[in-house]
């Protein structure tokens, strides 16, 4: 029997999905979602408003695909609006966040006459992480996420997700141990540390911290690198800047959700546990402390009541700064929240207007730190090889440079030093020198 999954959204989906996966291989064949399929489960978003029309589009290709296929719809779209999701039909199973474990018990159960909604309570998840889904395998034998942290307990004025995925939660240090080490014996040479609000790893149910958590990991010489998901910037400290400026095993970068850089939006955005000036505090120290590192941002364009002062007050704030790239999102409002009943919404072609502003700034930003980088060696974690010529390869830099280089075959999963020799587009080309 052939299962497809797709994901749509954030790193901790795709841990999901990733581990979703690994529990199908041992009864199931695992196909991509664009062949056809025995059954197809699909890994929703709800960030925005184009995320839940991608995540239908998909419902209805998967139901084109195979009408006879059973069809599980499942992740944050499902968990917020199950009967938005229903109403799709031609659906057998619609299946919450914390009952994704379930999936393999669907699937033996085949089509239903009546779609089967099974989203139950987040509430009863709000004290430990519990490893229920256990990425133990995938065809993708490079980079492996690992869910450390899920749920938010802030509740910032336009975000849909804390409904979708509960309150704050760690998982054990033993468990992320044991989950950490089950990755290794797979041979992944990477490992992305991810969660919804990754900051606040620990402060929910136990003490300690993330920095805490890194230095603990770092201590251990894992045969791989780790890499650091998306933080917002008061919960970058000293000591984690200290940490990854000494380490040999966490990778040199970090991704800061900024959103804006004018203090009364972060207000509205009830962002109130930083400011602009904070924020650049961060980027400066974090610039200063850990060499080439790499730095990227998420950013929302057009927030309500957005005024032409408040955008140029973000733009040249991040003009200034020595940044990488830019996550861009324009102003999508989400009903349960908020800033959906904020009246003075900024009009679509000035939200798209100033989408263009930041996403030509980010480019130059992304060009110019390529720049500083020529000349330099590179470790580059090979990820696969680049179209039908077997001997140009492609992988990821520790600092999340996308390289190509001409090596040859057998060296996929393997990370090796690569002298960086040109920039273009998203891409920077190097020439193979040494192994790391």
């Amino acid at each position: 029997m052939k299962v497809a999954i797709t994901t749509l959204g954030c790193k901790a989906n795709q841990y999901d999905s990733f581990a979703i996966e690994g529990m199908l291989m041992d009864n199931y064949r695992v196909v991509p979602f664009s062949e056809p399929a025995d059954a197809y489960i699909i890994n929703t978003c709800t960030v925005t408003n184009i995320a839940d029309y991608k995540s239908r589009y998909l419902i209805r290709k998967a139901k084109k695909s195979n009408p006879d296929a059973v069809v599980i719809v499942t992740g944050c779209y499902a968990q917020v609006s199950p009967d938005d999701v229903k109403r799709i039909g031609g659906i057998d199973y619609i299946l919450g966040n914390v009952d994704k474990d379930t999936i393999l018990n669907l699937i033996y159960r085949g089509k239903q006459e009546v779609p089967q909604i099974i989203v139950n309570s987040l509430e009863s998840s709000a004290l430990n992480l519990k490893p229920n889904l256990i990425a133990k395998g995938s065809s993708d034998r490079t980079r492996a996420f690992l869910k450390i942290q899920d749920g938010c307990n802030r509740r910032c004025s336009y975000c849909i997700i804390p409904y979708a995925r509960g309150k704050s939660r760690s998982l054990s240090f033993d468990d992320m141990i044991r989950e950490i080490e089950l990755l290794i014996q797979n041979n992944y040479k990477e490992i992305v540390l991810t969660g919804i609000h990754l900051g606040s790893y620990g402060t929910a149910d136990r003490e300690g911290s993330l920095a805490k958590l890194i230095k603990e990991i770092d201590k251990r010489n894992y045969p791989c690198r780790f890499r650091i998901s998306s933080l917002d910037p008061d919960e970058v400290t000293d000591e984690l800047i200290e940490i990854m400026a000494l380490s040999n095993g966490i990778c040199n970068h970090l991704h800061l959700a900024v959103q804006s850089c004018d203090d009364s939006i972060l207000q509205r955005m009830n962002r109130h546990h930083y400011s602009k000036d904070l924020f650049f505090e961060k980027v400066k120290k974090i610039h200063d402390a850990i060499d080439d590192i790499s730095i990227g941002i998420d950013i929302i364009a057009g927030f309500p009541g957005e005024t032409d002062r408040q955008f140029m007050n973000t733009y040249k704030s991040l003009e200034d700064l020595p940044l990488t790239y830019f996550h861009i999102f324009p102003f999508s409002k989400r009903k349960g929240t908020p800033a959906h009943d904020f009246k003075d919404e900024v009009d679509f072609r000035l939200k798209e207007e100033r989408c263009i502003l930041l996403k030509n700034l980010g480019q130059e930003k992304r060009q110019n730190f390529y720049k500083t980088q020529i000349g330099k060696g590179a470790c580059v974690l090979v990820e696969s090889i680049v179209g039908k010529d077997s001997e140009m390869v492609k992988g990821k830099s520790r600092n999340y440079i996308p390289v190509v280089f001409k090596y040859g075959t057998g060296i996929i999963n393997k990370e090796v030093n690569v002298l960086l020799k040109e920039s273009k587009g998203k891409e920077v080309f190097g020439v193979y020198d040494v192994r790391c």
